[in-house]
């Protein structure tokens, strides 16, 4: 049976059309990026940050849903990102902290997969530039950069599991202990920027190919968009 299909053929120039406003996806992003320093203060003001995060996944869910059971994925990923996120804030038991961070990574990593590959489809198989093209671009790489922060920890977690040390030094080539969201969200963009600033560094060659991979990832992706908006600006100029 055919896949129900919302929004791959709506009248316009592109043939790919997303369901809600990118705009909005945008600007969500942006207050998330400025903001998520102000979760560090205290386990409400997490916790806070938890549920407006959450609730962007739940709007990139539905703005970049393609089909039916694309968006219902997604709004159960951002549901379950919800209840996993504010256990890990206020739950201290150890069992139910360590299940909850694990679920809560999951469902992070799902739900910017399939933003991305919408994005990527809308981007990609635009037949003009548009602002909404040119935001979409923007917006999916504000995505690769939320995509590796909860790898990081993923693998951090799973590192920590196994030697007892921490796969990331702050400040210093040693593994230390403590390593937050903020700090690999702080690393996940500074390294898809080729920024490098050295201050929060891989001490785990397991990592190290994760954090190169995303440098390059970074530099391809803003090449290939370029590269295919200058093509479509000159397809339509010349048309």
């Amino acid at each position: 049976m055919a896949k129900e299909v919302w929004v791959m053929k709506q009248p316009g120039p592109n043939r790919f059309q997303l369901r809600g406003n990118i705009k909005y996806l945008f600007v969500a992003f942006i207050i998330a990026h400025f903001t998520y320093p102000f979760s560090e203060l205290s386990t409400a003001a997490s916790a806070i940050y938890v549920v407006g995060y959450s609730l962007i996944l739940a709007l990139g869910a539905y703005v970049t849903a393609v089909t039916q059971r694309r968006m219902v994925v997604g709004l159960t990923m951002a549901l379950v990102t919800l209840v996993t996120g504010v256990a890990w804030a206020f739950f201290s038991n150890d069992q139910v902290l360590n299940i909850s961070l694990w679920v809560f990574y999951a469902s992070i990593i799902t739900n910017i997969i399939l933003m991305i590959v919408a994005l990527a489809e809308y981007i990609f198989m635009a037949k003009v530039v548009t602002q909404r093209v040119l935001i979409a671009g923007v917006t999916l790489y504000f995505l690769i950069g939320n995509l590796f922060t909860p790898i990081y920890l993923a693998l951090n977690a799973l590192i920590l599991n196994f030697t007892e040390q921490a796969a990331f030094g702050i400040h210093t080539w040693e593994p230390v202990n403590g390593i937050t969201w903020q700090r690999m969200y702080y690393l996940s963009f500074t390294t898809l920027t080729t920024l490098g600033f050295g201050d929060v560094t891989p001490v785990n060659p397991f990592v190290e190919p994760f954090v190169l991979a995303e440098a390059v990832v970074g530099v391809l992706y803003l090449a290939s968009l370029m590269a295919r908006l200058v093509s479509l600006y000159d397809s339509q100029r010349t048309s």
